[in-house]
C-alpha cells in the first residue's frame, strides 16, 4: 500500500462541515425508513391518551398524563393495579405487546442502518451522492485512483468512488474515511447516475483499462455536458487524438508522479502542473493581472517576498514573452503569467482576486 502524503489536512471547519453533513444524510435514511413506523408510535401514544382521559379520568385528569400513562405502558412499565373500566384494562395488556413489537423492530431497523453506514453499503453511498453537488466521481480505485483520492480529500474535496473489484484493497479505507462507494463498472449507465454525475463538478478515469476509461468519459460527458474530464491513458497514440477533440484533460505517468496532476486538474482548470515536495503541494498555475487585484503594479522581486508566489513567465500586452522575468520587472494590468507557488498560498491569492 503507497504510503500516505501529509503536504496539506482538511482545515478543521471543513471537517466538521463534512461530519454534520454526514450525520445529516444519516437522519435522512433515517426519518425515510422509519417515518411510517415514528407516526404510528405518534399515534398510538395520542390516541392512548385520549382513551385513557376518557376511560381512566382518575388517573389521567389530562391528555398529558394520558399520555404519561400509554408511554409508560409501551415500554413494559404497568402500575400494580388494573383500571375498573374494561377498555382501560384492555390497553393495559395490549400497549406493552404492540410497544416492545414496534419498539423491538426500530431498534432492529436502526442497527442495521448504522451497519450499512459503516460498510458503505449501496443504499447509504447512494443517499450521501444524491445530497452532493460539485463533487468529484472518481472511477478506478487502483494505485493511482488511491492517491488522488487521499490528495483531494486532504483538500477537502467530496469524492463519490466507484470500484469494479469488490476485494480492492484501498476499498477499506475509503470506507473508514466515509466518502461512498459504490461496486460495479463504470461504464454502467446506473452506476453513473446514483453517484449523481449531473451534479458533478468533475470525473476522474482511473482504471487500467483505455477503453474503459474512454467510455465512462464520453458517458460522464453525455450525461453532464460542462463536467471537467481527466483520463488515464496508457496508449499514447490514442491521448494525441482524443486530446483536442473532446475536451478531456490527458495524463501519463507512473502513479505516485501524476496523482497530483490528476488530482489539481479537477479542482481548478487552471493549474497546469502540480507536484509534490518535501510533502508540500506546488502548483503552477495561469494568472490574469487584472486592474486592483495582489499583482496588479508589483514588481516580481515584491511578489515573491510579499505573496510568497513566484513567476515562471510574462507575457505582455505587446506580445513579449519573457520566462524568470527579472526580480526588478513591473507588473501591469493585462498581463499573462504563470505563477508557482504553494497550493494554499495561491488559493489565498485566488479569494483574494474574486473579492
Amino acid at each position: 500500500m503507497p504510503s500516505q502524503t501529509h503536504f496539506a489536512e482538511v482545515p478543521r471547519n471543513r471537517r466538521l462541515r463534512w461530519t454534520l453533513w454526514r450525520e445529516w444524510c444519516f437522519w435522512q435514511v433515517i426519518l425515510r425508513k422509519l417515518w411510517f413506523r415514528m407516526l404510528l408510535v405518534m399515534l398510538v401514544l395520542v390516541g392512548g391518551g385520549r382513551l385513557f382521559l376518557h376511560y381512566h379520568p382518575e388517573e389521567n385528569p389530562s391528555t398529558l398524563d394520558g399520555i404519561y400513562h400509554t408511554f409508560v405502558l409501551v415500554l413494559g412499565e404497568a402500575p400494580d393495579d388494573l383500571p375498573p373500566h374494561p377498555v382501560a384494562k384492555v390497553l393495559f395488556f395490549l400497549l406493552p405487546i404492540v410497544g416492545l413489537t414496534v419498539v423491538i423492530q426500530t431498534l432492529v431497523d436502526v442497527a442495521v442502518l448504522v451497519r450499512d453506514r459503516q460498510r458503505n453499503e449501496r443504499e447509504w453511498s447512494r443517499v450521501m451522492a444524491s445530497n452532493m453537488s460539485d463533487h468529484i466521481v472518481l472511477v478506478g480505485m487502483g494505485r493511482l485512483g488511491y492517491r488522488a483520492f487521499l490528495l483531494l480529500r486532504r483538500l477537502g474535496e467530496r469524492i463519490v468512488v466507484i470500484e469494479r473489484d469488490p476485494a480492492n484493497q484501498f476499498l477499506e479505507e475509503v470506507r473508514r474515511e466515509g466518502s461512498p462507494v459504490f461496486i460495479g463498472d463504470g461504464r454502467r449507465d446506473v452506476l453513473l447516475h446514483e453517484a449523481n454525475i449531473k451534479q458533478a463538478r468533475a470525473v476522474i478515469c482511473a482504471t487500467t483499462d483505455d477503453l474503459a476509461n474512454l467510455e465512462v468519459a464520453l458517458d460522464a460527458k453525455k450525461y453532464n455536458p460542462n463536467i471537467r474530464v481527466v483520463i488515464r491513458m496508457f496508449d499514447q497514440n490514442m491521448a494525441d487524438k482524443l486530446r483536442g477533440g473532446f475536451n478531456i484533460h490527458l495524463a501519463m505517468s507512473q502513479s505516485a508522479l501524476s496523482a497530483p496532476s490528476f488530482a489539481m486538474a479537477a479542482v481548478d482548470e487552471a493549474i497546469i502542473g502540480s507536484v509534490v515536495v518535501d510533502e508540500r503541494l506546488l502548483v503552477t498555475i495561469r494568472w490574469h493581472v487584472q486592474t486592483g487585484d495582489a499583482l496588479c503594479d508589483r514588481t516580481i522581486a515584491e511578489v515573491m517576498t510579499q505573496i510568497g508566489v513566484g513567476i515562471v513567465q510574462r507575457s505582455a500586452e505587446n506580445g513579449s514573452s519573457v520566462f524568470f522575468p527579472p526580480p526588478d520587472t513591473r507588473l501591469c494590468t493585462g498581463d499573462n503569467l504563470l505563477l508557482q507557488g504553494e497550493y494554499a498560498a495561491l488559493t489565498r491569492l485566488r479569494r483574494h482576486q474574486k473579492a
